[in-house]
């Protein structure tokens, strides 16, 4: 039984020489991933130190008085055995993305080169072609695995592409041997060995080719995908648009609001001249002469006044 990945088998992970990509083992199997957290968790610190506490109390043979002392110690010893399984659940929160081990040694998930993980930078000593090669087709599972048309398409497809790439990395990672055997003998001066590198060189190349073959093909549902998420969003957002404009008042139902709001401003000019006249309060401004208006600094005021109808006007007269 293999790991059946439901999210997207990329990782970021941090390494001492700084973020990388990589892409897990589809073949690792379910279990072996649960030993490996397990054993982050269950450091043998923790362990060592909370059996220390356990038994402090039993094996030490202390004076009478001295309990209390021995208690505080059992205290101390059991919160320093909680803390390293803090410890132990923080590494196990971060498996397998966080490989900054102390002293820069390799821990078990990336001991070995393609037994958990390929990571990017893996293939850089194969040259900037097959390093971008290897870049593209991580990033491509990714952005496969996260596509909305995900939804659409074979429930299989992603784990399949998962295992083909995954497959692909592995066989270039095999071109190693064969490749710096082509290096020797091309920097061999001997003309016996012209033939074997052009054989080896040859054989590289047809591998190569097979490789960006892989790579063209998933480039192909990549721009499938993409269309097919931009036909997906124009269609959501025509949906959306007459759904909102649907949802829109009338214009009758704006007109009636209007003819509603326009007799208010009349009841309002009756109610304060009414309440000017019962107070003695004075008159208003727009009923004085324009002569009498405070300077407002080389700007003209526009006077509002209000007719016997309830509506603005510009004349000088009282409403």
């Amino acid at each position: 039984m293999t790991t059946r990945i439901t999210a997207t088998p990329v990782r970021t992970g941090t390494f001492h020489d700084g973020p990388d990509t990589l892409l897990l083992n589809p073949q690792t199997p379910r279990r072996r991933w649960h030993r490996e957290r397990l054993r982050a968790l269950l450091l043998p610190q923790t362990l060592l130190i909370g059996l220390a506490g356990a038994v402090a109390p039993e094996v030490i043979q202390v004076p009478p008085g001295w309990s209390g002392v021995i208690a505080n110690l059992s205290v101390i010893t059991a919160v320093g055995a909680g803390i390293v399984l803090a410890v132990g659940i923080g590494r196990l929160l971060r498996m397998p993305t966080d490989h900054r081990h102390p002293l820069a040694r390799p821990c078990r998930l990336d001991r070995v080169r393609g037994e958990f993980f390929f990571r990017s930078r893996d293939f850089t000593d194969l040259g900037p072609d097959n390093h971008l090669l290897v870049r593209n087709l991580i990033a491509g599972v990714d952005e496969l695995h996260r596509s909305p048309a995900r939804a659409w398409l074979d429930p299989q497809l992603c784990a399949e592409v998962h295992q083909l790439v995954w497959q692909t990395l592995a066989c270039l990672d095999r071109t190693r041997a064969a490749r710096n055997v082509a290096a020797e003998l091309t920097a061999e001066s001997d003309t016996d060995t012209g033939a074997l590198a052009a054989a080896a060189r040859e054989a590289v190349a047809v591998i190569d080719h097979a490789l960006d073959q892989v790579a063209h093909h998933l480039h192909g549902c990549l721009v499938l995908t993409r269309a097919w998420e931009a036909k997906a969003r124009s269609t959501e957002l025509t949906t959306r648009t007459g759904r909102a404009l649907a949802e829109l008042p009338g214009s009758h139902l704006l007109h009636q609001l209007a003819e509603a709001a326009e007799g208010l401003p009349q009841s309002v000019f009756a109610y304060i001249t009414a309440a000017r006249d019962v107070t003695g309060a004075g008159t208003f401004p727009w009923e004085r002469p324009r002569s009498t208006w405070p300077h407002t600094g080389g700007v003209t005021s526009r006077r509002a006044t209000w007719n016997r109808t309830g509506r603005a006007g510009d004349d000088g007269g009282s409403p």
